[in-house]
This record gives C-alpha cells, structure tokens and sequence, in this order.
C-alpha cells in the first residue's frame, strides 16, 4: 500500500489521475504546421485564423485553469440583458485559496508544458506564458521567424495591464532563466 495517504495526500481515481496527467504533462499533436496540445482538440477542422500560425497555436492553446478544476473561487453572476435574454457570468473571488492556489498550479503548469516541449520538439523553438487576470491562464506557440510572438518580454516588463502584473513567459531557448514582472497582486 502507498504512503501517499499517509503523507496527507488525498487518494484520487486514476481516472482523475489521467484526467490530470494530460493536463500537466500533455502530448502535443501537429497539424497543419501548428502544434496543439492534444487535450485542446475537439475533432472538426482546424481554422487557422487571419494572424497566422501563432494567433492559431494561442487561442486553441491557451487553458483557463478555473475552468479546469472544482473550486469555490468561482461564482455565476447572472445578469438580465433583456425580458428574454439572460447572461451568465463567471466571477472570480481572487483572495480565495482556490484562486492563489489555480495561480500557483498554473505557474507550474506552465513550466511543465515549457520542458515537454523541449523535450519533445528539440530542434524548435516555443514560449509558454502564464497570466492572471480574473482566471489564470496558461497558453502556448511556437516561435517562428516571419511572426511575432505573443507576447515580447519587454512588452511584459513594461506592460500595466493587470492581466501580465504576475506573469511568466517560459523560452525553450532558456528554460532556467523565465521572464517575469514583479508581483504586486496576491498571485
């Protein structure tokens, strides 16, 4: 019998532990020049939108690590657009363990995504970014040459807006040296 129990850890089915696996340590699938992480396809063709292979390789991969997990950081706020039309909202409670823990997990992930990729992919070149705003985020793409990335580290450095205010940005070119900007916000 495992220790796992014993060291305070909460036994999990090991369908939750592949649903985690693939969440944490994914593979990574190639189409039409893009790679994807595999658990982000949903069948049916892929569309690479009007900005390229990068824009494409960032809104297919990119992961809302709320959207992910059970927690009590979210809540539905339902606003009345009209007599017939009803909004539901997500919002976040930021101070929420759940939350600063969905920051943590998603700094990590992202460090995770960055060396499997590395490892899977050596002679290409990817960034993989963690941002927080109301969710936290991690996404990735595939450096190319005739493309701009996503997001440039001194973009992130000089950047206000409070989506980059605890973010990182993983090179596979340099893997042990992430860029951040200095935290202001609880995660």
């Amino acid at each position: 019998m495992s220790n796992f129990g014993a060291l305070g850890g909460t036994r999990v089915s090991i369908r939750t532990g592949i649903h985690l696996l693939r969440l944490f340590w994914p593979d990574f699938v190639e189409v039409n020049g893009c790679i994807f992480a595999a658990f982000q396809l949903r069948g049916g063709p892929i569309q690479q939108l009007k900005d390229g292979k990068t824009e494409t390789e960032c809104f297919i991969n990119h992961t809302h690590l709320l959207d992910e997990f059970r927690n009590r950081a979210t809540s539905e706020r339902r606003d009345a657009v009209s007599r017939d039309f009803e909004v539901v909202e997500e919002a976040y409670d930021v101070n929420h363990p759940d939350f600063v823990g969905a920051c943590e997990l998603g700094k990590q992930i992202a460090r995770m995504w960055a060396t499997k990729l590395k490892s899977d992919y050596p002679q290409e070149h990817f960034r993989v970014y963690y941002t927080q705003y109301d969710n936290p985020i991690v996404r990735f793409h595939k450096v190319r040459e005739n493309e701009t990335v996503w997001l440039a580290d001194d973009a992130l450095r000089s950047a206000t807006d409070r989506s980059f205010t605890s973010a990182v940005i993983y090179d596979t070119d340099y893997l042990d040296d992430p860029v951040t900007k200095k935290q202001v916000v609880p995660c």
